[in-house]
């Protein structure tokens, strides 16, 4: 192993490319079955999710919180996002635990999320633990145990999007460090099939009368759904933790400060490689368009509803209850197309290079972006519930692709770079461990790596390991959901402007913020003409 290069922490690194022609193909390659075992934390962390966004807002409704109150709890996910995993990711590329450097955050991650998912579904039995009423029938009582109620169930809202953002980030870095360079978009591919797996299994299960199935976890849906949810999350991460080999590093000795990893984060926006910058470029503009179908898909289904039957009551709760289920109904449809595209169309992409297969990844990112544009414009021509519904399944094709390719491109990139060199600024480097499996593809640095004078440091660009790559990443996919949360209010308070009737299928506004949606996936298309072609093919 060569001796590791030291550099200065103020002075940003190049790069090293590794030429495709010396890599081992064969060395360190996943199974199949392997490739499942690594990536199945991630359809658990999907199921988690549908839950907290299918139950979350109905159950603060019935504690009592306002829809201003609840904005400000669903604030914690964009917030978490921009903090904790570009923070987790940070930490994690320096850690030097016997359990690798992501599975010790897995492991505190994924009990923080099922202590939270407690707090959640139970709110009201601690809240009346803590105040020493289990028996109470007095009125004040109560009233006194739903207002504790709603400070936990807050709080533990918050903890859950902390928790498991801190998982997810740990989880996709480890997508990233175990398989080889070629393998990276057959790893991503698995990742992309597990979150569709997570979608069905949730949006299923939240459709069964769970009750009835289940009468001895709960009296509600949302109690018994909450602890099969930890169930399958503790499953899903057990067969992933205990089946992956991490390589254990040492700390190279250093005297940096603990608020060198604040640097570490700046140095990451500031020197982020060209291709990388690219991609997140792109991605911000793709959630620009998809921030709005998650939020308001159901809604326009809803809207949709109420159009074709003027002469029901929309504030009937018979009517609520047909139109909102027109819109999950949707999104579980959504969410098989998601799974069945997402199997299907990695098939189509080149096993080797150069090819004249016309299905690259670059391609078929491109093309996502267009399909997504026209499906969004079809919805001018939308009259029915039926074909409302057809068109929120239908983008379960683009959605596959966009939970598929830029991740991959993400990983392909961080592999290639590091397949003949250590990230010196994680400031760890591997040591020998019989107790632990080396797998991941990072190898020793390369003695010959130049130094980076203080002249040319705004030209060079910053080295970073996966876990900070995807941090950023993240940020560039959170960021739209703060900025579109302010364009679609602009857009409903335009529409809502001129009428004091805003009950539901008053006006378009809905399907206007959708069409938002889908100029800016065009503006994504563009961009991804630009991104840079690493070479790198599956597998053959």
């Amino acid at each position: 192993m060569d001796e590791l290069q030291r550099l200065n922490s103020n002075e940003p690194t190049k790069y090293n490319s590794t030429n495709r022609n010396d890599i081992d193909y064969d060395n360190n390659s996943l199974s199949t079955w392997e490739m499942i075992k690594l990536t199945a934390c991630m359809a658990g962390l999907q199921f988690t999710w549908t839950v907290e966004l299918a139950y979350g807002s109905p159950y603060l409704r019935s504690l009592g919180l306002t829809t201003e109150l609840i904005a400000l709890v669903w604030l914690a996910g964009p917030l978490s996002g921009l903090l904790i995993q570009p923070l987790v990711g940070a930490i994690s590329d320096k850690s030097t635990y016997k359990l690798g450097r992501r599975r010790p955050f897995i492991i505190v991650g994924g009990f923080l999320v099922c202590l939270s998912m407690a707090g959640i579904a139970y709110s009201r039995e601690w809240a009346k633990v803590y105040l020493g009423m289990i028996n109470s029938k007095n009125g004040d009582d109560r009233d006194e145990a739903n207002k504790i109620a709603v400070y936990i169930a807050v709080l533990a809202f918050y903890c859950l999007d902390f928790s498991i953002n801190a998982v997810q980030a740990s989880c996709r870095a480890l997508i990233l460090d175990i398989p080889p360079l070629y393998q990276q978009e057959t790893g991503n591919a698995w990742a992309g099939r597990m979150l569709h797996i997570g979608n069905v299994i949730g949006y299923f299960t939240g459709f069964l009368d769970l009750t009835a199935l289940f009468p001895m976890l709960g009296d509600t849906q949302l109690k018994v759904l909450c602890i099969v949810a930890c169930v399958i999350f503790i499953l899903s991460l057990l067969i992933t933790s205990l089946s992956v080999k991490e390589k254990v590093f040492e700390a190279i000795d250093d005297d940096k400060p603990w608020w060198h990893t604040i640097v570490y984060i700046y140095k990451a926006f500031r020197y982020l490689p060209v291709p990388i910058q690219r991609i997140c470029n792109v991605q911000f503009f793709a959630w620009m368009g998809w921030f709005p179908f998650l939020f308001f898909s159901t809604t326009w289904v809803a809207e949709i509803y109420a159009q074709t039957h003027p002469t029901e009551d929309p504030n009937d709760e018979d009517f609520i209850y047909k139109a909102t289920r027109a819109g999950s109904f949707g999104l579980l449809l959504f969410s098989f197309v998601s799974v069945a595209a997402g199997v299907i169309i990695p098939l189509f992409t080149p096993s080797t290079y150069p090819s004249r297969n016309p299905f690259t990844v670059y391609n078929i990112y491109i093309a996502s972006h267009i399909i997504f544009f026209i499906i969004m414009m079809t919805t001018f021509f939308v009259r029915t519930e039926y074909h409302a519904i057809s068109v929120i399944a239908s983008v379960g094709v683009p959605w596959a692709i966009a939970m598929w390719i830029p991740f991959a491109l993400v990983g392909e990139f961080v592999q290639k770079e590091n397949v003949e060199a250590i990230v010196e600024n994680t400031h760890v480097r591997p040591i020998e461990n019989p107790d632990i499996e080396h797998v991941s593809s990072i190898a020793s640095s390369s003695s010959s790596s130049p130094l980076v004078t203080p002249d040319e440091q705004n030209e060079e660009e910053e080295e970073f390991d996966a876990g900070m790559m995807l941090g950023v990443h993240n940020m560039y996919i959170v960021f739209p959901q703060f900025v579109i949360s302010l364009i679609s209010s602009g857009i409903f308070k335009l529409f809502n402007a001129n009428s004091e009737d805003v009950e539901i299928g008053n006006n378009d506004a809905v399907g206007w913020v959708l069409r938002f949606g889908g100029f800016m996936a065009l503006i994504a298309a563009i961009l991804s003409c630009y991104l840079i072609d690493l070479h790198v093919y599956k597998q053959a």
